[in-house]
């Protein structure tokens, strides 16, 4: 009621309404430290005054009964009714002063945390387009990308292990032009840094005991982060004969097992010839409460997909989050489906993407995104679409 009230007067003298209120115990978090500081001795000192005022107003209700019971006093030194009564009310103005002298501290500290709360929480659009390419130019700007990431992360050596396409049948193959291409681009761009294929081909090996995952049995597992890095291809075919599509290449850390990199290109897959109207590819996430910003500024979240994930809005929101929040990412289960072996497990995994396909009028793909933590109920984050359209002429 009373925030009802306090929002029509902001109004009636022309200013923007508060923001909602955020309860006291998620008050902390919003907080900078020497607020914080603040806001604990607040919380104390409102503890005790309201220890304060009990005490007062019990020691009042026993005198009252004491007054309504008549009966002889015992002892000389017996409290009157009335002094028990004035003894009540010093006890509940202590406890009152105490209040009072908390309040100015917890209401400015309250609104800073409803300020900043509302801050965090509001709607962000996050949005990727991207030009129609030939084949060679995709693959050739997309290995130029990572690599130069994986560089200058300081990798020293990169397993390019391979990759996928689902096509318009949904099945999974593995087209000759993903592995190949790819693997000789990288050799063209920085032959060094390209690891070897193993004897045996690559397999992942999940982590025993602190040790690493592997990637092939004959490998070594990465001690540290930072130290050897794995790429893969992958491709979601948007038209019903499986050619165009969406083309994938991701960059992941062998030791930490998180996907760090990512690059896109609308193209056609393997095409030879140049493209001559290209069409134009949007991707748009509706974050209804500013969830990715925040997962990824807190760093201690690692999210996997669930298995009735979308396989291509799973895809469309790993690169968002890979490139534009910085949401810690597992690359295990996709490893697992580029070189096999497994399984995947969930180490470190605290939350999980659910990527479900919701209706459309036929001009885009739409997907509902919602998160899913621990012991914790869904959580609605947006909406997320794609859109292939014809480019806008010049004017």
């Amino acid at each position: 009621m009373f925030a009802c009230l306090a929002s029509l007067l902001f109004l009636a003298v022309g200013e923007v309404a508060p923001p909602p209120p955020v309860p006291d115990a998620e008050v902390a978090p919003f907080l900078k430290t020497p607020e914080l500081a603040e806001w604990n001795n607040a919380l104390r000192l409102t503890a005790a005054g309201e220890t304060r005022v009990k005490t007062g107003q019990s020691i009042m209700a026993m005198a009252a009964t004491k007054s309504a019971a008549p009966g002889p006093r015992v002892g000389s030194l017996a409290e009157t009714p009335e002094q028990a009564k004035a003894r009540a009310q010093k006890v509940i103005d202590e406890g009152t002063r105490q209040l009072q002298q908390a309040l100015p501290s917890l209401t400015r500290l309250r609104l800073a945390a409803a300020v900043r709360s509302a801050e965090a929480n509001k709607p962000i659009l996050f949005q990727v387009e991207s030009a129609q390419k030939a084949w060679e130019q995709a693959v050739t700007q997309g290995v130029a990308r990572l690599q130069k990431q994986a560089s200058d992360a300081g990798f020293t050596q990169t397993h390019f292990l391979g990759g996928f396409a689902l096509l318009g049948d949904n099945k999974l193959s593995r087209p000759a032009a993903l592995a190949g291409e790819i693997r000789a681009a990288w050799s063209k761009v920085d032959e060094r840094s390209l690891a070897p294929i193993p004897e045996g081909g690559y397999s992942f090996t999940p982590a025993v005991g602190k040790a690493a995952p592997t990637v092939a049995k004959t490998l070594t597992a990465a001690a540290a982060p930072k130290q050897i890095a794995l790429v893969w291809a992958e491709f979601y075919a948007l038209s019903s004969d499986g050619n165009m599509g969406l083309l994938f290449l991701r960059l992941a850390d062998a030791q930490t097992m998180h996907i760090i990199g990512s690059a896109l290109a609308f193209t056609e897959l393997g095409a030879k010839t140049a493209v001559v109207a290209p069409l134009n590819c949007a991707i748009t996430l509706q974050d209804q409460r500013g969830f990715l910003p925040r997962l990824g500024s807190s760093g201690e979240w690692l999210l996997g997909f669930e298995r009735s994930s979308h396989p291509l809005g799973s895809a469309l929101l790993t690169h968002l989050c890979v490139t534009q929040s910085k949401v810690q990412t597992a690359a295990a289960p996709y490893v697992v489906i580029v070189a096999g072996g497994g399984p995947a497990g969930a180490e470190g995994i605290r939350a999980r993407w659910n990527v479900a396909q919701a209706e459309s009028d036929g001009t885009f793909l739409a997907f509902n995104v919602s998160s899913v933590a621990e012991g914790a109920a869904a959580l609605n984050v947006g909406t997320l679409k794609l859109v292939v359209s014809a480019p806008t002429p010049a004017k």
